[in-house]
């Protein structure tokens, strides 16, 4: 499933343009380990990524879909390059919606949604990973709720869940924006001390997560008064 039917897109950062492998040809994407925020910081790479984006000031937003990209290692293959899906370690993808709070590092989620890897969408999208070649999923899910959001500045967070701690990780693909600007920062958390899980840092420049949130948008009411505007003068001219 990608994006709903008259969908309007909430917010997208699209997956990094691939690089041609000069031994293979293939084309690569690289990523970033990334856990789910309930794993509080107990899976072996113990990181989460966030994405920025941002609700315009004055509109809502209710939340429908989201397309986002990935990969996971395969530990035990001697050729994940013919793998078809994620990992079966990666039992879950946690998908978290959080409110960036200035002064703040520890910010708080507003929505987050739990769906079991089978019921997600997996897609080839004929890249790998740089140097384990494994493949790179374009993943489409709906996210149920009618969730809404309303202006400010928000992280997306993607990351897998896993039935073994130290097994196949989920690493979500890189972006387009690179993170050095403000607008389009990532940022991480990292659990190797158990007390820093949740505060949230600038993710060096390079690091970003791809994906298209998809739902509806609600102008601001001064732009609806606009419109509104717009269409009497038209009407007006009709007469």
């Amino acid at each position: 499933m990608s994006a709903l039917a008259g969908a309007d897109v909430i917010a997208q950062n699209g997956p990094v343009t691939p690089t041609t492998d000069p031994v293979t040809g293939w084309q690569l994407r690289d990523g970033t380990f990334s856990d789910g925020l309930s794993s509080n910081g107990n899976y072996f790479y113990s990181q989460a990524l966030g994405q920025k984006f941002t609700v315009g000031s004055g509109q809502t937003v209710t939340i429908g879909s989201i397309d986002f990209w990935g990969s996971s290692e395969y530990i035990n293959s001697q050729a994940p390059w013919t793998e078809t899906t994620l990992s079966s370690n990666v039992y879950a993808i946690q998908i978290s919606i959080l409110r960036i709070t200035p002064g703040n590092n520890q910010y708080p989620v507003v929505h987050s949604w739990t769906i079991n890897t089978p019921l997600i969408t997996q897609t080839l999208t004929g890249t790998y990973v740089p140097e384990v070649l494994s493949p790179v999923f374009q993943l489409s899910t709906a996210l149920s709720g009618n969730k809404t959001l309303i202006g400010g500045d928000y992280l997306l967070s993607i990351g897998g869940l896993l039935t073994d701690a130290d097994g196949d990780a989920f690493a979500w693909t890189d972006g387009q924006a690179d993170g050095s600007q403000p607008a389009t920062q990532a940022y991480a958390t990292v659990g190797d001390i158990p007390t820093e899980w949740g505060r949230w840092s600038p993710a060096g420049d390079g690091t970003s997560g791809a994906f298209v949130l998809n739902g509806t948008v609600v102008p601001a009411p001064g732009v609806l008064a606009l419109m509104g505007l717009a269409g009497a003068t038209r009407r007006r001219r009709r007469h």
